[in-house]
């Protein structure tokens, strides 16, 4: 194992982010490449209240730029993460920084998850820690092609389709298909993250997915269960597939929650729920979830 303090050769927001994942560097390595993927699922929430924090901040600018250095800032200074765009864009290039070759893919005109090939190996493997679904572990397209990963009622199935390098992306929860979610991605193609900036637009547009209501999620594997918060509904599942859900009640049960549930005391959530009702939003009344 190499010491992340004295790694001279990672620059500091590469040390910063391992530290941060509580990741220590080795030798890329399908059982690193797995431990890095779970550490980021563990420590780093999938959440759009950064989303909510900049959405006038795009479109001053337009574009939303790949930044990890500034990613890992805001890990440190809000507790953020974000969802697809920023977290696995950065992911991708920690992954370069370690000895890992990665590649952006595309999923459903909408979503960026990537592959991820291992020195020596010619495989690719699918990496997605941007994504609510419960991928802990990279997935072997070509080897595994019938690759379920579950968690507590929540499944997720990668199944090869007729051209050779194509796959479609299912996402099932407490057994019901969710049509919404139901991907093609096409391996044989290469993206630059500013690809991604029409889909990024239509990401940002006002009363969107992402921009009306309040997310946040995480995976809190040693208590066997997962987090989400949508608007003020709390909902706890478990390994089990038992569901907890609670209505929060005001701004106070909300912080109360992300405090001692969620871990996440430095998560700007007050700021984004006063984001969301300066464009009409009332995330009391209307709850989606």
């Amino acid at each position: 194992m190499i010491d992340i303090i004295n790694h001279k050769n990672l620059p500091q927001w590469a040390k910063d982010y391992l530290r941060y994942i509580q990741i220590p560097v080795r030798e890329p390595s399908l059982p690193y490449l797995t431990e890095v993927c779970t550490a980021h699922l563990k420590r780093i929430p999938f959440e759009n209240i950064s989303t909510l924090l900049q959405f006038d901040e795009y479109h001053q600018k337009g574009r939303l730029i790949q930044d990890e250095k500034k990613f890992v800032r805001q890990l440190y200074q809000y507790q953020m993460g974000g969802t697809c765009y920023m977290i696995n864009s950065s992911l991708h290039q920690l992954l370069k920084q370690l000895g890992f070759q990665c590649r952006y893919t595309f999923l459903g005109g909408g979503h960026v998850a990537l592959l991820v090939q291992l020195p020596n190996e010619n495989e690719e493997m699918y990496v997605d820690p941007g994504n609510g679904a419960p991928f802990f572990e990279p997935v072997k397209l070509e080897s595994d092609p019938m690759n379920r990963s579950q968690f507590g009622g929540i499944e997720v199935q990668l199944r090869p389709m007729d051209e050779p390098g194509t796959y479609k992306y299912y996402r099932y929860v407490d057994g019901k298909l969710l049509n919404h979610m139901i991907w093609s991605f096409d391996t044989r193609k290469n993206y630059q993250f500013d690809d991604f900036q029409p889909a990024i637009q239509k990401y940002f547009q006002p009363n969107g997915f992402f921009t009306s209501d309040l997310r946040c999620q995480i995976w809190q594997l040693e208590q066997n269960r997962s987090l989400s918060l949508v608007n003020n509904m709390l909902s706890i599942r478990y390994s089990n597939g038992e569901v907890e859900k609670r209505e929060l009640a005001d701004l106070y049960d909300i912080r109360s929650v992300v405090n001692n549930e969620f871990g996440l005391p430095k998560l700007p959530v007050e700021d984004a729920i006063e984001a969301l009702e300066k464009r009409g939003v009332n995330i009391f009344k209307n709850n989606n979830n």
